[in-house]
């Protein structure tokens, strides 16, 4: 099941990201991640009052969520938005997927999880056929080299948030709590960082177009969210973080139907996507045979 899960992630991942570029012509990142975040918590919230005792939340695997969600949810998730305003899509997709292969690390070191060869050819592929497809992109901003900490720092974030999480599991294999807990302590970050900056006048101010894609990109990302917690309660870091990490090709498939406009599909892209396809079905592969 971890594998249906991590690919059900996948799936609206990218749909999530479709829908923050449409809003962001019009808006800001920090914006997008409040609303977004916002809408994680209130769905998941209505999830658990509908579906669990409150009791559940009494257990020391909350503070390994709490943690999971600070760097994941909240930082991890700003950091991605902020790195593309910086960079641009283009310089900041390949570094921020780096982020299996940091996540197979820490997984090994933190969590004692094993790295099949099969499993890290996998990851390999996975990781180069993303870079392959994010860089066919042009990018006529502007940036510096320095911005590249950005998404190197969301990476991480990402990729020792899922060792921490996993560490909960351990403890108490609650996914829904562990999502809304998650979800929550990133809202505690954005409402920090948006009183930072003004406070919600000056940053939320948006047309309805906006604030509707911003709300849809949040259900978006909620239903990967918990997808992306199922997986990871019933399967190894190392099979479930490469294979959400091919949400960037979804992204581009979904690109090339949906915003013609922006984005264009070249034979790069189909190289970049085999690559993927290839490192997924090593990566099923070996979970099937592990």
């Amino acid at each position: 099941m971890s594998v249906l899960y991590s690919l059900i992630a996948s799936l609206n991942f990218a749909v999530s990201h479709i829908l923050i570029r449409r809003g962001l012509a019009h808006s800001t990142p920090l914006a997008g991640f409040a609303i977004s975040i916002v809408i994680s918590v209130v769905t998941l919230w209505v999830m658990v009052a509908v579906s669990m005792p409150l009791a559940a939340f009494w257990t020391h695997a909350i503070w390994y969520f709490a943690v999971g969600g600070l760097f994941a949810s909240g930082l991890g998730r700003w950091l991605v938005y902020f790195s593309i305003d910086r960079l641009g899509v283009a310089r900041s997709i390949p570094v921020v997927s780096t982020t299996p292969m940091f996540a197979s690390i820490m997984a090994v070191i933190i969590v004692g999880e094993h790295w099949t060869l099969g499993a890290f050819f996998g990851t390999v592929m996975i990781i180069s056929g993303v870079i392959v497809i994010s860089r066919t992109h042009e990018q006529k901003a502007e940036w510096r080299r320095r911005d590249f900490i950005f998404p190197l720092l969301a990476a991480l974030s990402f990729s020792f948030s899922a060792s921490v999480r996993k560490l909960g599991f351990f403890i108490d294999n609650l996914p829904l709590m562990a999502s809304c807990v998650n979800a929550t302590t990133g809202l505690f970050l954005a409402i920090a960082m948006v009183y930072g900056q003004g406070g919600p006048r000056k940053v939320l101010t948006m047309s309805r177009s906006v604030f509707a894609w911003f709300v849809a990109a949040g259900l978006g990302n909620t239903i990967g969210m918990l997808a992306n917690f199922y997986a990871l309660s019933t399967g190894d870091i190392v099979i479930v973080e490469p294979l959400i990490s091919t949400n960037p090709v979804l992204t581009v498939v979904l690109t090339a139907i949906f915003l013609r406009d922006v984005e264009t599909v070249n034979m790069r892209v189909c190289v970049g996507v085999a690559l993927t396809f290839v490192g997924t079905l090593l990566l099923v592969y070996a979970r099937a045979g592990g």
